[in-house]
């Protein structure tokens, strides 16, 4: 059985979008310049992909140009990938992917295209990629700087990874307490101290409601046990004094 190649794929990923979310972690397929001839309308490539597949010559347009947005000009491809190729590419591989990919990307192209998708976005990306490794030196200087591309294997386990993390934190009690439990740092109150409630303030010596355990202490249940200074009775202000007294004794005498 012959392995599948760019167009086997591109016609997978057409049927079954779903697809798209674990391309970016795995190899591009054999044989991208040709699906490339066939997104941008070479005659010779479609009627060959035709006769292989029984689509006609939209659907297979269209597949290809799904494949090459979702494989090759994925967020994190490198230049490599956004060519169509790879480190063991030669230039002239990679030179000839650039040229298909420009004239897909054509306004010219674009406007033969339906629906609202602008894929002249792309554009910067190809070219960038093309000046990265245009010339056995910068290629070599793009080698030495590449990140390593990410697979399907790493991307699943940093997923894990983060949702792990996640879960522990949600569970987490601020201040390292354990769920459920009392905080290590919650202060607790010392026996004695005034607690304030909704039947009244409760004092310290076993006050009853609507004390508050002061000597100027307030009014209801118990506030015959307050000691507030009484104020100066009619008593006091009609007894008169001893100067009034001896007053009244000598203008009596007169």
């Amino acid at each position: 059985m012959a392995e599948p190649d760019a167009l086997d794929a591109a016609l997978a990923l057409f049927k079954d979008p779903v697809r798209a979310r674990g391309l970016p972690g795995r190899p591009l397929p054999p044989d991208v310049g040709r699906l490339l001839a066939i997104a941008v309308g070479e005659e010779e490539a479609l009627a060959a992909a035709s006769r292989r597949s029984g689509f006609t010559r939209q659907p297979l347009q269209e597949a290809a140009g799904f494949f090459i947005e979702q494989a090759l000009l994925c967020r994190d491809a490198d230049s490599y990938r956004v060519l169509g190729g790879g480190p063991q590419s030669t230039h002239e591989e990679l030179r000839h992917n650039m040229a298909l990919l420009m004239r897909w990307l054509h306004p010219d192209l674009q406007a033969q295209r339906s629906g609202p998708l602008d894929r002249e976005v792309f554009a910067a990306r190809v070219s960038r990629a093309w000046e990265d490794l245009k010339t056995p030196e910068r290629r070599e200087a793009y080698e030495l700087r590449r990140p390593p591309a990410p697979s399907a294997g790493t991307r699943a386990g940093a997923g894990r990874a983060s949702a792990s993390t996640g879960a522990r934190t949600k569970g987490a009690v601020p201040g390292g307490g354990k769920p459920g439990g009392t905080r290590p740092n919650a202060s607790k109150v010392p026996s004695g101290t005034t607690r304030s409630s909704k039947a009244g303030t409760r004092a310290p010596n076993g006050g009853g409601p609507g004390t508050n355990g002061s000597r100027s202490g307030g009014t209801g249940a118990g506030s015959g046990l307050s000691r507030r200074p009484l104020p100066l009775s009619v008593h006091r202000l009609e007894e008169p004094s001893l100067w009034v007294r001896l007053w009244g004794l000598l203008w009596g005498r007169r």
